[in-house]
């Protein structure tokens, strides 16, 4: 038809796998990179946005742009995630990399689909290119997303954008290798106060733990196939809990009765934000004790737990001891504008929406 454009190349940019290379070379180094490396992708693909998440559907924690921040959490919120239709492509993104809604659904179908009808058409969306990748055997998913009016990932496009696939296979191993390694000095930080603290995944296996919690380990306590376990069925049931693929961890504190010693007190503290880690699985801090035992002091801690500055610690802890944000800056007589910088990057850190995350999450880290 006269004066439509259909050149579709035209949408994706010449420079799209050369900068995609540079970003995720950022991205290894720095995991926080993440996001602006996939707004970029979005950008450089004539896309609406893009997510980042597994397909296997057992993490709730998917990365998305700005742009997809609504339509992510009806996503999940409503359920779904469980019932995705382009789960139908996940055979075609194995086999060559990438896979788009033209090889699983029909014009039909996406005319009475709910999932296009109702999830997609509330945000103006319509078309995806998944392009997929394997990390330690799980499959990931750069999902970009355009809408009615950009129009499909046309066969060109789509043999570009799989050209992507093991850039980001090998960017997500060596990204997994740093996050792993520093959720290993995470738990060794605690040795240096001679506290117990384990790592456990999504799925409630433990990913690694320091000398202190080796210590804790013995006939009431051990590790079996790589989850804790213990003889006392109560405790048994509650560390089962943690094994939920869905959510955040479902209590606070376990104590474990041993046969010839005081009981193990296990407090559970979620990882959040950069300290989770986005390929290296880390979801929950265990932090064990025996009761009588001197309490952790939590500005020891706070900067290995969170990578939070020496004054970001100060400031973090402070207003977890109910100190206003004025009553801290004039305590630590800074001004209040440095006051107003540092809390903007404890809250971008730690995951903390307010002053009452705040309190929860050092309470956790001092207990």
């Amino acid at each position: 038809m006269a004066g439509l454009n259909h050149d579709h190349l035209a949408r994706l940019r010449d420079d799209l796998e050369s900068g995609f290379r540079e970003d995720l070379e950022e991205a290894v180094i720095d995991a926080a990179r993440w996001p602006d490396l996939m707004e970029r992708a979005s950008r450089a693909s004539g896309s609406a946005g893009a997510l980042l998440l597994r397909t296997d559907r057992t993490g709730l924690d998917a990365l998305h742009t700005q742009s997809l921040a609504d339509a992510s959490r009806r996503y999940f919120d409503e359920g779904w995630h469980r019932e995705d239709h382009r789960l139908r492509g996940l055979a075609t993104m194995r086999a060559r990399g990438i896979t788009v809604d033209q090889d699983f659904t029909s014009p039909e179908e996406i005319a009475r689909l709910p999932y296009y009808q109702d999830l997609l058409a509330s945000g103006g969306l319509r078309w995806f290119a998944g392009v997929g990748f394997e990390v330690k055997g799980k499959l990931w998913c750069l999902s970009l997303q355009r809408t009615v009016a950009q129009g499909p990932f046309e066969p060109k496009e789509q043999e570009r954008l799989a050209t992507l696939s093991p850039l980001l296979q090998r960017a997500a191993l060596l990204t997994t290798m740093v996050e792993k390694a520093r959720l290993a000095g995470l738990t060794q930080a605690f040795d240096v106060i001679e506290r117990a603290a384990l790592v456990l995944d999504f799925e409630g296996r433990a990913l690694c733990w320091n000398a202190a919690f080796t210590a804790l380990l013995g006939p009431d306590v051990k590790l079996a196939g790589g989850r804790l376990a213990t003889e006392d069925p109560e405790a048994s049931r509650q560390l089962e809990a943690l094994a939920r693929p869905y959510g955040r961890a479902p209590l606070s504190a376990v104590v474990v009765a041993r046969r010839d010693a005081a009981p193990i007190v296990i407090h559970v503290v979620p990882l959040v934000g950069p300290s989770r880690g986005l390929f290296g699985g880390g979801r929950t801090l265990m932090l064990a004790s025996v009761p009588g035992a001197t309490p952790v002091p939590a500005s020891a801690i706070l900067q290995a737990a969170y990578r939070l500055t020496p004054a970001e610690a100060r400031l973090a802890q402070a207003m977890s001891g109910g100190a206003s944000l004025a009553e801290a800056a004039a305590g630590f007589s800074i001004a209040a504008a440095t006051a107003r910088s540092q809390l903007k990057a404890i809250f971008a850190k730690t995951g903390a929406a307010r002053q009452s995350d705040l309190v929860r999450m050092v309470a956790g880290l001092a207990r």
